[in-house]
């Protein structure tokens, strides 16, 4: 216990400063108002305080209720009104003491469920799912995240996933479709029901509120069949000849290798050998290395391009072309060629190997599609050859179009 209480008088800022330290605690109280008082520890410290019986009586305990340390935050007559408002607590038959224990309780309690809806948040889930999975495994990782951040977390970012019922969904995709198209939001709810199911996969206490029928448009709504014609064709490579770097050149490749823009956007140049092109499993869409045999045409097209780092295509010298929308807008107007997308000549260049007649089988493995039954799992031939002879028959059948 703290050495007995020095006599009481009235507690000013000039008779605290005279308070010196002893070598045990010890507390002088206020004259005028009972209970409130200052002790002074052996170091200097000076603390005011508010000592009661609780409950009130002799039988009452002794606590004490600790204001604050005296000083420029604190003045006299400041821990005097916060004396009067304790006291008036102990009045009403509030314990001051523990009323104050209960309210930081409450906040720490907050504080942890806060934080607990942080990492519960939609926000905290999708970030986990673009680094734990979309990242290292789907090639559009970026898309993804591009879309979760520009239509899904400035509704729910803050919210627990687990309260997010259909309706929300529903209201979401409502207000894409009335915004921009029912296509993107069929987008939109792709990406979501991946995201849901992926952390359904994680956490059992986890149900995803998305049924089936919630899409706005059909599958073969969905589905494209543009295909090039003869004419269309021939206005667009003869446009391409005259575009320059890179949107000229980067847009006859597509219709030479038959892959995907991001595919040829993103070639490297250490990644051709003599007339074979590898694209790597990370950034291949099936997850498996892909290899391309270069025609004589497109190796042609690949020796007049500038070597500016390690991208084949690119403005900047250290990142792919990037622009697509504005460099399309530029190539229609060039061609006359409309209602095409880039995509569009990966199907054309399909279509035109069948019509040189290579076999559908070749003609998916240069595409670089998964061979469905048991054919995809034990054959390991490289079938190099058959796809150096398919893009071979392409080149000739576009040379022969074009001419």
């Amino acid at each position: 216990m703290p050495s007995p209480a020095l006599p009481r008088t009235k507690l000013t800022k000039r008779i605290i400063d005279a308070l010196n330290p002893t070598e045990k605690d010890r507390v002088v109280f206020d004259a005028e108002l009972p209970g409130f008082g200052v002790k002074i520890t052996p170091s200097g410290r000076k603390i005011f305080l508010v000592q009661y019986r609780y409950p009130p009586g002799r039988a009452g305990r002794i606590r004490r209720y600790t204001i604050g340390a005296y000083g420029e935050s604190l003045t006299p007559d400041q821990a005097r009104g916060i004396a009067v408002q304790v006291k008036g607590k102990l009045a009403h038959g509030i314990d001051p003491v523990t009323h104050r224990e209960m309210l930081h309780a409450e906040a720490a309690q907050a504080v942890q469920d806060k934080n607990r809806k942080l990492g519960t948040s939609v926000a905290a889930i999708a970030a986990a799912f673009i680094t734990r999975h979309a990242k290292p495994r789907l090639r559009s990782w970026r898309e993804y995240d591009r879309m979760l951040q520009h239509y899904v977390l400035p509704e729910w970012g803050s919210r627990p996933i687990t309260e997010i019922q259909r309706s929300d969904v529903t209201a979401l995709l409502d207000a894409i479709e009335e915004k921009r198209s029912a296509a993107l939001a069929d987008h939109v709810l792709a990406i979501i029901r991946k995201l849901f199911n992926w952390h359904a996969a994680r956490d059992e206490r986890f149900h995803s509120p998305l049924v089936r029928g919630m899409t706005r448009t059909s599958i073969s709504a969905r589905a494209r069949d543009r295909v090039l014609s003869d004419m269309e064709i021939r206005a667009l490579w003869q446009a391409l000849m005259e575009i320059p770097y890179p949107f000229g050149p980067f847009t006859q490749l597509l219709l030479l290798t038959a892959q995907r823009r991001d595919e040829v956007a993103n070639m490297r140049w250490n990644e051709i050998d003599g007339d074979l092109w590898t694209i790597p499993r990370e950034r291949y869409k099936s997850g498996k290395a892909n290899t391309v045999p270069l025609t004589e045409q497109g190796l042609i097209i690949l020796a007049t391009l500038p070597r500016s780092g390690e991208y084949v295509f690119t403005t900047t010298g250290h990142t792919p072309i990037s622009g697509f929308s504005k460099a399309k807008a530029m190539i229609d107007r060039a061609s006359g060629v409309m209602d095409w997308r880039l995509h569009d000549l990966r199907r054309t260049a399909r279509s035109l190997m069948s019509r040189a007649g290579i076999s559908s089988e070749i003609s998916e493995r240069v595409l670089g599609h998964a061979i469905p039954g048991v054919a995809g799992v034990y054959d390991r031939h490289s079938y190099v050859p058959e796809k150096r002879d398919a893009v071979q028959k392409l080149a000739a059948e576009i040379a022969r179009v074009v001419a």
